[in-house]
């Protein structure tokens, strides 16, 4: 695994550096707010604890106060003396008495209840027992002195509401609950704030493996581009990035691709540009070699063929065959000559503004032995350039005459198809026929002068296209066309 450079490192110091800022930051703010949260729970807490035992205590009072006066009651029923059934009925009377019953012994010799609602909604208290005076015996009795009788008692139980004691009730485990969790809230912050702390170390600790993960995938882009940009300085302008994202980095990326991308097309046409230029001084020397010697030689071959006084008829056959095939070869090599001389004295460019499509619609129209061969597509639009009309012309000449002459080479009836259209920042003319194509081992050498795959073909008109469009800003190329024949198509800058 690559260790990572001193860019890598600053990113991930950078980044350790801010984690752990966040990280005390947030840690003291949490502490902070934990704590003064705990402070004010606890001293609500306190507050409403004293406050429900003041309430509390305030029951139990009242409680204390209704059993002591039920044992006055009852202590005054006592005193009062019950004897019967009678003067137990006689009780139905007395506050917050619920049950009474005269007891002797085991056996009850009276009792009352009060109302069942009353008994429903009340909440009774320990029965009182209060012992009654013993009933005097009749004389005769006494005087046999029998077993006395048992004891009487009377049982009262009394009650309180029991909507009242089920909130006393409601108050008590209120208060044991707010207790209970007093006691576990004084447990519970400390190993909160304990684990709170270990999960910010750990969060700190994989800070940096992060960081460095993250550092490396940026590095990494960044190492691509500087690699890239080493091998374009040793001269390899094939090289590529490719990015794969959107983000600012991958458009760097796709700009740098585009930049090589450009120098790579700057660096073949101005090799193209060189290897023209030096075949154009080849052309003029040639031209000039060539030109000044064919006018002696034509004259010399017409005054051999107008000298000869004799009569001998094959002699003169053959003078004659003899000046006609030199005539004809005179006039290649001025053909010749004359295109050498077109070649090396190409005009220089005067671009004006232009629409590419009315151009064609011209070209077309100029040439009349092209009517019914040629097809010009339809625009969606003005398509804009700044081109030399006269020499843009002689562009689509020499494409539409090396496409009418491809497709007779076969056999075939030539069928061409011009088209213009805005391709971006581009202005594209498109050139298809049907005649053979061009192999693609010959599409790179196809535009070099004197490279021709025609018969008798001086392999400068491609040439001269390439050097008029490349003299424009432009480049021309050639692809399959999709009827199967050679496809040239032109790209322009197009005018801002």
């Amino acid at each position: 695994m690559k260790w990572p450079g001193r860019f890598a490192l600053k990113m991930l110091g950078g980044m350790l550096l801010v984690a752990l800022l966040v990280a005390l930051l947030s840690a003291s703010a949490f502490y902070y707010v934990v704590r003064r949260f705990a402070d004010f729970s606890v001293q609500q807490s306190q507050q409403g604890e004293r406050a429900s035992e003041h309430v509390a205590e305030i029951f139990r009072t009242y409680f204390a106060e209704r059993n002591e006066s039920f044992e006055r009651r009852a202590r005054a029923i006592g005193r009062a003396g019950v004897m019967d059934i009678a003067d137990i009925a006689n009780l139905a009377g007395t506050e917050g008495l619920l049950r009474a019953r005269l007891l002797e012994g085991e056996r009850v010799l009276a009792a009352w209840a009060a109302e069942p609602e009353l008994l429903a909604n009340s909440r009774a208290a320990p029965p009182i027992v209060v012992a009654l005076p013993p009933e005097p015996a009749p004389p005769l009795a006494q005087a046999s002195t029998p077993e006395p009788p048992p004891p009487r008692v009377l049982e009262l139980t009394f009650g309180i509401p029991s909507r009242m004691y089920e909130g006393f009730l409601a108050l008590r485990g209120a208060i044991d609950q707010q207790q209970q969790t007093a006691r576990v809230y004084d447990l519970i912050l400390p190993r909160f704030l304990r684990q709170y702390a270990l999960l910010v170390l750990a969060m700190l600790a994989a800070a940096p493996l992060l960081g460095w993960l993250f550092a490396r995938r940026v590095t990494s882009r960044v190492g691509r581009l500087h690699d890239a940009a080493l091998r374009v300085g040793s001269g390899d302008l094939e090289v590529r990035v490719r990015p794969k994202g959107r983000d600012e980095l991958d458009q760097l990326g796709l700009a740098f691709d585009a930049m090589v991308a450009e120098l790579a097309q700057a660096r073949s046409r101005l090799a193209y540009l060189q290897k023209v230029s030096a075949w154009q001084e080849v052309a003029r020397r040639l031209a000039h070699e060539i030109k000044n010697p064919l006018t002696p030689i034509q004259l010399a071959v017409q005054e051999l063929a107008s000298k000869y006084p004799g009569d001998d008829p094959y002699y003169r056959s053959l003078l004659a065959t003899a000046s006609e095939i030199l005539r004809e070869e005179i006039t290649s090599l001025r053909r010749l000559v004359d295109d050498f001389s077109a070649f090396a004295k190409l005009p220089k460019v005067e671009p004006a503004p232009v629409d590419l499509h009315h151009l064609l619609t011209d070209a077309v129209r100029l040439q009349p032995e092209w009517q019914g061969l040629i097809e010009v597509a339809p625009a969606h639009g003005p398509v804009p350039a700044l081109c030399d009309r006269t020499l843009f012309l002689r562009v689509i000449a020499n494409l539409v005459e090396n496409a009418l002459q491809a497709a007779q080479a076969v056999g075939r009836t030539a069928e061409i198809r011009l088209s213009a259209e805005l391709r971006g920042d581009r202005s594209v003319v498109v050139v298809d026929d049907n005649g053979p194509g061009v192999p693609e081992v010959a599409r790179q050498s196809i535009f070099d002068p004197y490279v021709t795959h025609r018969p008798g073909g001086t392999g400068l008109g491609l040439a001269i296209v390439r050097k008029i469009v490349i003299d424009h800003g432009g480049d021309v190329s050639v692809e399959p066309a999709p009827s199967g024949g050679a496809r040239f198509v032109i790209e322009l800058p197009a005018p801002l």
